[in-house]
């Protein structure tokens, strides 16, 4: 644990170093009551100033991150895997008064739930299953059936699924079936047929308590861990009880420092979703950019500020033309070095989507997967998932104009003003922040040409 406060001291220097401030211009500081590195809810020392702490509820960082949302008045879902409280529960917020409707903690809806079906399906490893894989999860669930033998598994232990198992999940392993061993799980059809089954479990109980609370408002905030899950949110979206739903690009636990200032400062202005580190900024793109996406490279593009969240929107992401499946397995296979059947996501112009996509809505922060129109098949297949839906980013010319007008012209060029988009790190890594970051990413990954700020690197 003080090699988790040492860190977390450092990357404070860090960050007043890069805002050119130092610690005695800090007035407040807020503090989590869980997960409490200095072990106190009194005075604490950072940098050798002493502050009084504002102690703050995950739950309620957690929502915080959705108060840029400009609702007035919303439901609030805000479900992960746990916190001091509660695992998870639905709020109302009007104005910006959050209260308590229901704790869901007792049932299914929450991360535990998910994070035991991933040790099951995935990998037995607690901390892998639930902080890392339920990503795989969803997206092995696509390739899957629905077993009524599973569900009635499902239904007659769901005290058990609703717990955390930190030194392996044998005993339900053994339960459901699942063979101990995990070395071809993507191609075991009872670990791929659970995973179907639980997700569709899963979506089918979050949408009957939403029922009974929808009356209440049209829109609706999803936040916490359990927001990534882009299947359930856009079971929520399509399912007519909500006219807007929002999901913050930090709706996981990465968000916690800013929903703590959001919260407690609720009118402060938040422009997601670039908050993060820049060095140097790009006003245009360079025309050798569309030629290289054309010929079929894999661009690794760095831009402004890094965004902020689990997500790559465009400041740093690995970038190809979705114009024929072999893309795809370049990217996943070759460049990311990840699994088969994980999907790849599209950038698409705002006002394109309605051309591709069933979806009449935004998805500026990639937490929508909605359904493709038939010529996206032909057209871009390499973002195209076996289930016929797309992780969907929309991207506005006054979010970030430079690939903005990239897509626009790559659509004049090829009738598909679509790129397929994921984040530029290699597999183990966290996405790249510095151009030194980028640099050492670009060396070890398979991709073919790097862009930093618009300068040109070729290896």
């Amino acid at each position: 644990m003080q090699a988790d406060l040492k860190q977390m001291l450092d990357l404070i220097s860090l960050g007043l170093n890069y805002l050119n401030l130092d610690i005695k211009d800090i007035t407040e500081v807020y503090l989590a009551k869980w997960n409490n590195l200095f072990f106190t809810e009194r005075q604490i020392e950072i940098n050798g100033k002493i502050f009084e702490p504002i102690m703050t509820s995950h739950h309620l960082n957690h929502i915080g991150c959705g108060f840029p949302s400009n609702f007035d008045k919303s439901l609030i879902v805000c479900a992960d895997g746990g916190s001091e409280d509660v695992v998870s529960a639905i709020y109302i917020k009007e104005g910006n008064k959050v209260n308590l409707l229901e704790n869901l903690s007792n049932s299914v809806l929450n991360g535990r739930f998910y994070g035991t079906i991933t040790q099951l399906v995935i990998d037995p490893s607690f901390s892998k299953a639930h902080m890392e894989y339920p990503g795989k999860t969803m997206g092995l669930a696509a390739f899957g059936k629905w077993s009524s033998e599973l569900y009635e598994l499902i239904l007659s232990n769901l005290s058990l699924l609703n717990q955390l198992y930190y030194n392996g999940c044998d005993t339900l392993r053994k339960i459901f079936s699942i063979s101990e061993d995990y070395t071809n799980y993507a191609f075991d059809w009872r670990r791929i047929n659970l995973a179907y089954t639980a997700q569709k479990f899963w979506e089918d109980e979050w949408i009957r308590k939403l029922s009974e609370y929808s009356y209440l408002s049209e829109n609706i905030i999803l936040t916490g861990g359990c927001a990534l899950n882009v299947s359930l949110n856009s079971k929520i979206l399509t399912s007519g009880l909500f006219r807007q739903l929002y999901v913050p690009p930090v709706c996981n636990d990465s968000g916690q420092s800013l929903g703590a200032l959001l919260y407690h400062h609720p009118n402060l202005k938040c422009n997601y979703p670039y908050l993060g580190r820049g060095f140097g900024e790009l006003e245009e793109a360079p025309g050798q950019l569309v030629d290289d996406l054309l010929n079929h490279k894999i661009v690794c593009w760095y831009q402004g500020c890094s965004e902020i969240g689990a997500r790559a929107l465009g400041h740093r992401s690995i970038l190809g033309l979705p114009d024929s499946v072999s893309m795809r397995r370049k990217i996943n296979e070759q460049v990311k070095k990840r699994e088969f059947y994980r999907p790849v996501a599209p950038i698409v112009t705002e006002s394109d989507v309605k051309k591709f996509f069933d979806f009449d809505h935004c998805s500026p922060y990639m937490v929508i997967a909605p359904k493709v129109k038939d010529t996206l098949w032909k057209v871009a297949p390499a973002i195209v998932h076996v289930d016929n839906t797309s992780r969907l980013q929309t991207l506005a010319k006054e979010v970030n104009s430079p690939l903005y007008n990239v897509l626009k012209t790559i659509g004049e060029v090829t009738g598909t003003p679509i790129l397929m988009n994921t984040s530029f790190n290699s597999v183990g890594e966290p996405i790249v922040d510095t151009p030194e970051d980028a640099k050492h990413a670009f060396n070890k990954l398979n991709a073919d040409v790097l862009y930093i700020n618009g300068k040109r690197y070729e290896k």
